[in-house]
C-alpha cells in the first residue's frame, strides 16, 4: 500500500508539472461570456466552468504537491508562516466555509473543488472555523502572524471575522467570486441565516453589499500574482475548469463593482482604462518595450499563436522585455497589471 501510495503521488507530481508548464486559457474558453454583464455575465460564466471533473476529496494533499508547491521547497500555506515539505500538521481547507452551502457539504460536489480547497496549517485552521472574511480590529481573538481571527472593522458588519495577509486578500476575493459563480445551482443551498455568511442567497447578487464592497476592495488592491496563475494552470490540469476571475480580473467589476451595466468583450478595451499598452516596436528585433504603469510590478506571459507559454516574468523598470531568443515569427503576450489583464499580438522579426 505505501508503494502504491508513493507511485500515485509521483505520477500526481509528474502529471502536476506537465500542467504548470503547458496548461492556459483555451482559445474560445470564454467566448459565451461575451457582450454580457451583471447577473446574465455571472450565469454565463457558471455555464462555462461548472463544467468540470469532479476530484477525491481525500486525494488533494496529493494534488496539493502541485497546485501549491512553492518553488523554494515547501507547501504555500496561505493560513501560516510555516513550511512545510510534508504533509504532516496540516489540514483541507475549503476557503469559503463548506457549511454555508449545505447541511451536509461532503455529499456536493463542491466539497472537493481544488479551487476552493487549500493546505492550511492545523491550528490556524481551528481558529478560523466558518467565520466571513473580514478586517480585525482592536486585539485580535487569535493571530499566528499571518492571519487573525477577531472583531470586523469593515462597515457593514461588526461579528467575528477571519483576516488573512495583505498579500494573499485578492486571492481570497477570487475565490469567493470562483466558488458562488461556479455553483450557482446551489442558490436554495446558500445559508445566509447565521452571522457569519457572507450570502444573501439566491444567484445575484448573492453577497451582501458591505461583503461585496470588501472583496472588490481587496481584489483591486492584492493583484493577481504569479502563485494564483501558476495554481489555476495547475487545478484546470486536473479538474478541467479555471478560475474567471483569475483569468480575466475585470470580470468582477462588470458583474458586481464599477462596469455594472456596460458588455464585458474578452480583450476589449475597459471604459477607464488607465493602463496604456502599447508594444514598441511591431515588429520587434530584439527587445520590446510597453507602456504601463508601474511595469516592474506587471506579470507577463509570451505565448504561441497555439497557447504554449514560452516565457514569464515582470518587466524592467523602463518597461522593456528581451525577446532575443524567440524565432521569428507571431506571438501573443499576456499581461496582468491593477487587477486587469491586457493582451496583445507582436511580431519577431530578427534581421
Amino acid at each position: 500500500m505505501k508503494f502504491f501510495v508513493k507511485i500515485y503521488i509521483f505520477a500526481l507530481l509528474f502529471v502536476g508539472y506537465t500542467v504548470v508548464c503547458q496548461a492556459t486559457i483555451p482559445v474560445g474558453y470564454y467566448s459565451n461570456a461575451n457582450g454580457k454583464t451583471k447577473a446574465e455575465l455571472k450565469t454565463a460564466l457558471y455555464n462555462i466552468v461548472k463544467i468540470h471533473t469532479q476530484l477525491e476529496y481525500y486525494a488533494s494533499s496529493a494534488y496539493f504537491l502541485t497546485t501549491d508547491w512553492n518553488p523554494a521547497g515547501y507547501i504555500w500555506d496561505m493560513y501560516s508562516n510555516y513550511q512545510r515539505p510534508t504533509w504532516s500538521g496540516m489540514n483541507r481547507e475549503h476557503s469559503l466555509p463548506k457549511s454555508w452551502w449545505s447541511s451536509a457539504p461532503e455529499t456536493t460536489v463542491a466539497y472537493s473543488d481544488l479551487h476552493n480547497l487549500y493546505p492550511s496549517d492545523a491550528t490556524a485552521n481551528s481558529a478560523k472555523l466558518n467565520y466571513g472574511l473580514g478586517e480585525v480590529t482592536g486585539t485580535p481573538e487569535y493571530t499566528n502572524g499571518v492571519i487573525k481571527v477577531g472583531a470586523n472593522g469593515f462597515p457593514g458588519y461588526t461579528g467575528t471575522v477571519f483576516e488573512p495577509d495583505d498579500e494573499y486578500k485578492g486571492d481570497f476575493a477570487r475565490d469567493y467570486m470562483y466558488v458562488v459563480t461556479s455553483y450557482e445551482n446551489y442558490a436554495n443551498n446558500w445559508r445566509s441565516t447565521g452571522t457569519s455568511s457572507m450570502l444573501l442567497g439566491g444567484t445575484y447578487p448573492i453577497f451582501r453589499p458591505w461583503a461585496v464592497e470588501l472583496l472588490l476592495k481587496w481584489h483591486r488592491n492584492d493583484p493577481v500574482s504569479d502563485k494564483e496563475i501558476n495554481r489555476n494552470n495547475a487545478v484546470y490540469g486536473f479538474q478541467n475548469n479555471r478560475n474567471p476571475f483569475i483569468d480575466h480580473p475585470e470580470l468582477a467589476e462588470y458583474i458586481w463593482g464599477k462596469y455594472k451595466g456596460q458588455n464585458w468583450v474578452e480583450g476589449a478595451t475597459l471604459p477607464d482604462d488607465d493602463i496604456a499598452f502599447v508594444i514598441q516596436p511591431n515588429p520587434v528585433n530584439n527587445e520590446l518595450t510597453v507602456k504601463l504603469n508601474n511595469p516592474e510590478q506587471a506579470i507577463f506571459y509570451i505565448r504561441s499563436l497555439s497557447g504554449i507559454t514560452l516565457k514569464t516574468g515582470k518587466f524592467s523598470a523602463e518597461g522593456t522585455l528581451a525577446i532575443a531568443d524567440l524565432s521569428n515569427g507571431m506571438y501573443i503576450l499576456v499581461v496582468y497589471s491593477e487587477a486587469k489583464r491586457k493582451v496583445s499580438k507582436f511580431v519577431v522579426h530578427h534581421e
